[in-house]
Formats: structure tokens, C-alpha cells, sequence
């Protein structure tokens, strides 16, 4: 896997929220759902317990840059 850089709004939510660097990069690796947003970012949603965690990052040719992680009570939409 490539390097992972969190941004300060990244790191800030993740403590928030209570979600760790394990499960960040547990939701790249292996998603739920991965949503493609506009300038190549993407959201990947993983279930993890009872809550939903939401990740979108961009990915850069040397780096995995993670924008913002979220836990939500309810999931993806179909």
C-alpha cells in the first residue's frame, strides 16, 4: 500500500469520532461500497460494529491523501 497522509481536517474528525488509522486503512483496502466524487476523490464506506465509517481520500501518484473520516448511524444509500 502506498504512504497514507491524513489532512489536519482528516486528523481533527478522527478524533471527534473516536476512528483510528487501522480502520481507515481496513475501509481503503477492503470497502463496503466506494462512491467516486469529482476531482478523483472517492468515498469508501466500511460497516464497522453498529456504525457506518465513511472515508474519502484522493489518491496521488506517491500518496494515499485521506480528506475526512466519519462514523454515521446510517449507511450508503442504494
Amino acid at each position: 500500500m502506498k504512504t497514507v497522509k491524513y489532512t489536519r481536517h482528516a486528523k481533527n474528525r478522527m478524533r471527534l469520532h473516536e476512528i483510528n488509522e487501522t480502520d481507515v486503512e481496513l475501509a481503503i483496502d477492503n470497502p463496503d461500497l466506494t462512491e467516486p466524487l469529482l476531482e478523483d476523490r472517492k468515498n469508501v464506506w466500511k460497516k464497522i460494529s453498529d456504525r457506518y465509517l465513511r472515508v474519502t481520500y484522493k489518491e496521488e501518484p506517491d500518496r494515499i491523501l485521506i480528506i475526512t473520516a466519519v462514523k454515521k448511524k446510517q449507511g450508503w444509500r442504494e
